[in-house]
Parts: C-alpha cells; structure tokens; sequence
C-alpha cells in the first residue's frame, strides 16, 4: 500500500485524529493525488453506511480506538514497558524497584533499582548471580565506587555489604528470584 493510500484509508476510518487530521484535510486542499485517494477510500466504504451500519457511540469508538492505539505499539512477539506508565514498588527507605521481566521457567529477573541521594539498602546474601548496571548515579559496596556505565557481578554464594549512594542511582538488576 502507498503512502497516500494508507494516509486516506486512515482518514476515512477516522483513525487520524486531532492535530494529523487537520494536516491531512490542509494537504488535502493542495494535493490532488492524496484528495483522489480519500475519494476512493470514501467510495470503498460507501457500501457499509448503505447497508445500515450504525456507527458507534462516541464512548464505544474512542474505546476501539485507544485499543487500536495500544495493540499497535507493541512490536509482534514483544513486550514493550513504557517508562510513563512504570509502577515503582517500595523495596526500603529511599529505595524503590520496578519488575522489568519475571521468567520463572528459569528462575531470572530484571528490575530497575532506583535509590535517593543518602539512601542504603541492607547486607543481603546472594542465593543466585546477580548482575548490576549502573545506569546513573553512584553505588558504594564498601570501598568498591560504581559509576553510571560499571557493571558488577555478583556471584551465587556471596554477601554484598550494606550498598549506599551518595548521588542517588538508578541500577539495572537481573538476579533470581527475589
């Protein structure tokens, strides 16, 4: 499908809303191949009106839309988690988490890991590898300073001291369950 096929199939389905609506009907006026487009597309669909299609409600139409709208956002076979929309989970004072991807068939995690200026988070024992980026900030384990970029394993078995942030950080974890 052309470019100006899909532009006028959407217009006349009134997928184009708002604002790329608007340039749709001012382009319209100028471009004769995109108006002949519409045309057609308008005549495509004159059957259904013919033969009685009722159109939704204005609520029920928006609903269908805001479906279309989120069905196609996601890439097929994948997930997409926008960061607008995270759900950010209380882990300790100052220290919050948000589940990026669960696999429980094989035991693995990813979070993000988001700590305040000041904050600490326990000594905790690693009953599986954990793998820590640290996306900005700073993270202290001890004397070992990690900076936006370093990335740190550590390994089934191991106790992390008490981790702390002088900046405040935001880390990328993938562990095993929690």
């Amino acid at each position: 499908m052309k470019e100006d096929d899909l532009i006028a199939a959407e217009y006349v389905l009134g997928l184009a809303r708002g604002e790329p609506r608007r340039l749709i009907e001012e382009r319209m006026g100028s471009d004769a191949g995109l108006r002949s487009c519409v045309e057609r597309w308008q005549e495509h669909f004159a059957p259904l009106a013919r033969e009685g299609m009722d159109r939704p409600s204005n609520e029920s139409y928006e609903a269908i839309l805001a479906q279309i709208d989120l069905e196609g956002s996601q890439l097929p076979g994948s997930v997409t988690l926008r960061a607008a929309e995270a759900g950010w989970l209380p882990l300790s004072e100052g220290v919050s988490y948000r589940v990026l991807r669960e696999q429980k068939d094989v035991g693995r995690q990813s979070l993000l890991i988001r700590m305040q200026p000041g904050a600490t988070y326990r000594l905790h024992l690693h009953d599986s590898d954990e793998e820590c980026l640290v996306i900005e900030g700073d993270l202290w384990f001890g004397d070992l300073e990690l900076r936006s970029g370093d990335f740190h394993v550590a390994l089934k078995g191991t106790t992390h001291p008490i981790s702390r942030t002088v900046s405040g950080c935001l880390l990328h974890i993938s562990s095993g369950p929690p």
